[in-house]
């Protein structure tokens, strides 16, 4: 186990429009953050966004809806060419391709989905791609905490296993290390492996090999983190040649608190 240390605490609250609750993390290929928010439209908040694109410091750069596709974005992880968004409401990974205009969530967007269900994959949060694969943790609503791992198959792209979808997957149980209801996950390239937390306070933080092997814990206690959700991995705030852990704290839950504006990311160190 080793012990992480707090770098910075980034406050999606009082952005403009805010995020009370994020959901989802990742890291664009620009190094900035993407960030979305899977309850924002069931507070008094809602200002017709909730995917936020935020630089390492904290500063909010633009934002932009999933309300086409997904009003419940609950993971979101973004390449190039492609956004990939989960929703645990449709139990589906949206795959979506820019449009002309070169903006995301606009009308011209392109949107493709598969069902999560038939992968083994009842409840997804968060979403990693790395090694070639997509990750999908898969929470405890509806079926056993795990992780889907799927590979592409002949045709070339991430489409599931229904219809015309020949995805080849392997799953693997988060609880026999230590992960009860994973939200988030990350991809770490350089030791290829994966970093995986569940929603509960100061839960600490797996870091696994692609197949399910705990390679250490990671201990976030003592932190302030109250229920975190997405995860990332990617260049330090202080140092982009660094990398730093990154996770989104929903803290108090909006079915708790109609009026909740308490939304952060963590940035941590180990």
């Amino acid at each position: 186990m080793v012990q992480a240390d707090l770098v910075q605490t980034i406050d999606t609250s009082a952005f403009d429009p805010p995020s009370p609750d994020p959901s989802g993390l990742g890291f664009m290929p620009s190094g900035r953050l993407i960030m979305s928010d899977g309850e924002v439209d069931e507070t008094p908040y809602w200002r017709n966004r909730n995917a936020f694109v935020i630089s390492t410091d904290g500063e909010l750069v633009s934002t932009f809806r999933t309300t086409k596709f997904s009003d419940e974005p609950t993971g979101i992880e973004m390449t190039k060419k492609l956004l990939y968004v989960a929703d645990d409401v449709k139990d589906a990974i949206f795959v979506v391709k820019r449009g002309k205009d070169r903006r995301w969530g606009t009308r011209d967007d392109k949107v493709r989905s598969f069902g999560t269900p038939r992968l083994g994959c009842r409840d997804p949060e968060g979403v990693a791609l790395g090694r070639g694969f997509l990750f999908i943790a898969s929470g405890s609503d509806g079926g056993d905490p795990s992780i889907c791992r799927l590979s592409p198959g002949k045709n070339g792209r991430f489409d599931g296993t229904g219809g015309k979808g020949d995805d080849i997957v392997r799953n693997f149980n988060t609880r026999r290390f230590g992960q009860p209801d994973p939200e988030g996950i990350a991809f770490r390239p350089a030791t290829r492996t994966l970093l995986v937390v569940s929603n509960r306070r100061s839960w600490p933080i797996s870091e696994v090999t692609v197949k399910g092997r705990l390679v250490r814990t990671i201990e976030t206690a003592g932190l302030g983190i109250r229920s975190p959700a997405g995860l990332a991995w990617g260049p330090a705030s202080t140092d982009a040649s660094v990398k730093h852990i990154y996770v989104a704290d929903r803290r108090i839950d909006n079915q708790a608190d109609p009026n909740e504006n308490d939304g952060r990311i963590f940035e941590l160190s180990f």
